[in-house]
């Protein structure tokens, strides 16, 4: 039987808020945002930068797709390369690669910034596919994604917030919350198993496989 591990990138294979946060910061200076909270540029880890600037921001539509620009911007010269994979990863999927697991990715992340990132750290050999966003979409809804992704007889989605939960649900296929991501802890109680680090998804792996 194939058995289909499918994994977020954003705080699930790596750690990239640093960059997220300080791209978010910047385009929001640049928009003249100056009251939003510090504490809420994590809630940009996630969704769809369109949503993130529009609806989490509150900007208007023209506002949100100016700072999506200028996110990016700033992303493909300074952000993306403040990223690292969480320790433990490398380990992780090797292992799972080596007990007979087909590894693929469902990112909103564009497509072209995940190779980028995987490619950069070793990681794109232990990947069948990457299914992932383009520069236009606006959408947070990553069941699409996620289906694409499923190339098991049996799959299961790892992922550090509830757009993995919920796009997984939505996709038929049970969910691991990666909660050493990003993801508030209380949002992700409808997934079917909790990991607190790399080392447990693959526990969680075997429990959702069983």
């Amino acid at each position: 039987m194939k058995r289909c591990v499918i994994f977020d990138v954003d705080g699930t294979i790596f750690d990239t808020g640093d960059g997220i946060r300080d791209c978010a910061r910047d385009a929001l200076a640049k928009l003249g945002v100056a009251d939003f909270p510090e504490e809420k540029l994590n809630l940009f880890i996630g969704p769809s930068l369109f949503y993130s600037f529009n609806t989490i921001v509150g900007l208007n539509e023209d506002a949100a797709m100016r700072g999506v620009e200028l996110y990016r911007a700033r992303y493909k010269t300074v952000g993306i390369d403040m990223s690292r994979p969480y320790s433990g990863i490398a380990e992780l999927l090797d292992k799972l690669i080596r007990e007979g697991f087909i590894l693929t990715i469902a990112s909103s992340k564009p497509v072209t910034m995940v190779e980028y990132l995987l490619n950069k750290y070793d990681l794109r050999k232990y990947f069948k596919v990457v299914v992932a966003a383009d520069f236009g979409t606006v959408s947070s809804d990553k069941s699409e994604f996620i289906a694409k992704a499923s190339l098991g007889e049996k799959n299961v989605m790892v992922g550090d917030t509830h757009f993995d939960i919920d796009g997984a649900h939505k996709a038929g296929i049970k969910a691991i919350a990666a909660a050493y991501g990003f993801g508030a802890r209380d949002t992700l109680s409808a997934a079917e198993f909790i990991a607190n680090s790399p080392a447990e998804v693959y526990c969680k792996v075997t429990d959702a496989m069983a």
